[in-house]
């Protein structure tokens, strides 16, 4: 798993703005540790502490598609009773009518972009029901790997697969980490 200085850099810009919290505590997210194709992070302390996990695409098509950074993540908020919120940056701006979804064995996830918010949001994907998110974390702890797919604003459907490999002990060292 290879996430560069910048990938850092851009995880501690989008967690101020998405997730409120101070520039100060998003200076430097702490590695909890690296768990096969899987990295468990935290930042913050007391009730803006985060925790989440996060991987990149193992496979990427088309190949050699304009994208920027890809990747997913699940990210508890316990000062927010949030746990398990599924993420997905596509490296690209999702077109207005893009479904994006996720596929894990015969689970499927529906998924909504944040297109209509703008600015950095347009490059994302959300679990479009709340209530799938410890349904698709169970699944992914269970699966082997995912797939998910969406449409670009230039209209190119793209599909990534990760691994799921070393997703349960990444997701119990954050659920360990933000009780």
């Amino acid at each position: 798993m290879r996430f560069s200085q910048l990938t850092k850099l851009f995880l501690a810009t989008v967690a101020v703005a998405f997730f409120g919290i101070t520039a100060a505590a998003a200076e430097e997210p702490r590695l909890l540790g690296k768990y096969t194709d899987w990295a468990a992070y935290s930042y913050g302390s007391g009730s803006s502490r985060i925790c989440y996990v996060m991987s990149e695409p193992k496979e990427m098509r088309p190949r050699g598609a304009n994208r920027g950074d890809v990747f997913l993540m699940i990210t508890h908020r316990p000062g927010q009773n949030v746990t398990n919120e599924v993420s997905m940056r596509a490296g690209y701006p999702f077109a207005g009518r893009s479904k994006p979804f996720a596929q894990i064995g015969s689970d499927k996830f529906q998924m909504f972009s944040g297109v209509s918010e703008g600015g950095e949001n347009r490059y994302w994907a959300w679990l479009q029901n709340t209530n799938d998110e410890d349904r698709m974390a169970t699944a992914m702890r269970r699966g082997s790997s995912m797939t998910l797919k969406g449409t670009s604003e230039r209209g190119t459907l793209t599909t990534d697969r990760y691994s799921l490999s070393g997703i349960t002990a990444a997701l119990n060292k954050i659920d360990d980490a933000c009780k």
